[in-house]
C-alpha cells in the first residue's frame, strides 16, 4: 500500500518527528513517499530528516506553496507528482490550515482516500488585519476539506474541532491519533555523551538547569524564560537555561538574545541548535520549562516524562500530555514569581522509575501507534 505524505520541510518538529517514527516502525506492507511544500522565495531547502527518508527507500518530491504559485498551478503540479509516484492509494496531508487546497488537488489527481491530519489546536493571534485574513482563509480551507477529504484525523479532540466541522467527526471518518514517542529510547541516554554535554555548558557546580526543546518560533514564547532567569539572579541563585532547536524565526531569536543581554542573563544561556539525540540533551536538564502559548499536543513534554524529567508548562499545552505521574505542573498565567515557586518545588521530583509502561498503557508509544495507523490505513 502506497501512502503519500504531504508536508512542509522535514525538520525537527513535532509532526515531522511523529512521521519519522512511523517510517521507522512501519511494516513492509506500507510504502511512504513525501511531497514537501516549500516557499518559492527561499527555494527548496534540505530538511533535517531528508537523508534518512531516502535511505529508507522513500522518495521526496517538492511543490511550491499554494499561494506562491497559485491554486491552479498547484493542482496541476500535484497531479504530475501523483502520476509520477504511480497513484498512491492514500494521500495523508499534514499541513493544518493549508490542507483544503491540497485535498482538492489530491481529489483532482484521482486519490481514492484523502486524510487531512490536524496537528494543532488552531488559534489565530496577532494584528487584527492578519487575524481577519487568516480567519477568512481558514473558513475557505475548512470548506474545501469537508468537500474533498475522506477522513479527518487529529492529534487531539481539540485539534480535530479546530479544523473540521462537527458533522465530520464520526466514528467512521474521524480518529484521534496520539502523538507518540519511542519511549524506550528516552530511558537509556548515552552516559558519556551526557557528561560531555554537561561539561560543555561550563556552569558552576549545583547550577539548576532549565531546559527546552523545539523550533525557536514566537508562539513557543521562550523569551518568558528570561524573566525567570532574571528573578533567580536577583535571589543570588545559580540557574541556567539550555535549549535545543532550529532558529526557525531568526527575527524572534535575535529579539531573544537582545532581551537576554538587556536583562543581564545572556551568560546564563546555552543554545545547542539542532540535535538528533534529544534523549541525551534532556538528561542534562533539571526541569523542562514550556511557556508555549499553544501546542497541538506538545510531544516534548511526553519525551520529558519518558526521560524522568519534571516539567513546568503553560496551559497552552493540553492536559492530555500529562501521564498522571505527578511530573507536570501546569501554569495559568505568566506571573514570574509563580513560575519560580513551581520550578523550585518540582525540581525535587525527578522520576527514577521507568515510565515506559505508563506511556504504553495510555497509547503514546510509537510502536503501538504505528500498528494503529496501519490498521486505519487498511480499513
Amino acid at each position: 500500500m502506497k501512502v503519500l505524505h504531504v508536508t512542509g520541510a522535514m525538520n525537527m518538529g513535532g509532526a515531522e518527528v511523529m512521521l519519522m517514527d512511523l517510517l521507522r516502525f512501519k511494516s513492509e506492507n506500507l510504502h511512504f513517499d513525501f511531497l514537501v511544500n516549500y516557499n518559492t522565495k527561499s527555494g527548496k531547502l534540505t530538511g533535517d530528516f531528508d537523508a534518512e527518508i531516502e535511505e529508507k527507500g522513500s522518495s521526496i518530491e517538492y511543490i511550491g506553496a499554494q499561494w506562491d504559485i497559485g491554486p491552479f498551478a498547484y493542482i496541476k503540479k500535484f497531479k504530475e507528482v501523483f502520476k509520477r509516484l504511480c497513484s498512491p492509494e492514500i494521500v495523508h496531508i499534514h499541513m493544518n490550515a493549508k490542507s483544503g487546497v491540497m485535498a482538492l488537488a489530491a481529489y483532482r489527481a484521482g486519490a481514492r482516500k484523502i486524510i487531512v491530519h490536524s496537528h494543532a489546536d488552531l488559534k489565530i493571534r496577532g494584528h487584527w488585519a492578519k487575524v481577519f485574513f487568516s480567519k477568512l482563509e481558514l473558513r475557505f480551507q475548512k470548506w474545501l476539506i469537508a468537500k474533498y477529504a475522506t477522513h479527518f484525523w487529529g492529534c487531539s479532540v481539540e485539534a480535530n474541532r479546530s479544523l473540521f466541522y462537527p458533522r465530520l467527526l464520526d466514528n467512521k471518518r474521524s480518529a484521534v491519533i496520539n502523538n507518540a514517542i519511542d519511549a524506550e529510547r528516552f530511558t537509556s541516554p548515552d552516559g558519556d555523551v551526557v557528561e560531555e554535554l554537561k561539561a560543555s555548558y561550563n556552569l558552576p557546580k549545583n547550577t539548576l538547569v532549565l531546559g527546552n526543546v523545539g523550533r525557536v518560533v514566537r508562539h513557543k514564547n521562550i523569551i518568558f524564560i528570561l524573566k525567570i532567569l532574571e528573578e533567580y539572579k536577583s535571589q543570588g541563585k545559580e540557574v541556567a537555561f539550555v535549549f535545543a532547536g532550529r532558529g526557525a524565526d531568526e527575527v524572534y531569536l535575535t529579539e531573544f538574545w537582545a532581551e537576554a543581554k538587556d536583562r543581564g542573563v545572556d551568560d546564563k544561556i546555552v543554545h545547542l541548535g539542532v540535535r538528533y539525540d534529544i534523549e541525551n540533551v534532556m538528561a542534562t536538564f533539571d526541569v523542562f520549562v514550556g511557556p508555549a502559548l499553544q501546542e497541538g499536543f506538545g510531544l516534548v513534554a511526553l519525551e520529558a516524562q519518558a526521560a524522568g524529567l519534571p516539567s513546568v508548562l503553560y496551559k497552552g499545552f493540553p492536559s492530555s500530555v500529562d501521564m498522571g505521574e505527578n511530573m507536570i505542573e501546569f501554569m495559568d498565567d505568566f506571573d514570574v514569581n509563580n513560575w519560580t515557586v513551581a520550578v523550585n518545588a518540582i525540581s525535587r521530583k525527578r522520576c527514577n522509575n521507568s515510565m515506559i509502561n505508563t506511556i504504553r498503557k495510555k497509547g503514546f508509544d510509537v510502536k503501538h501507534n504505528a500498528q494503529k495507523i496501519e490498521l486505519l490505513y487498511e480499513s
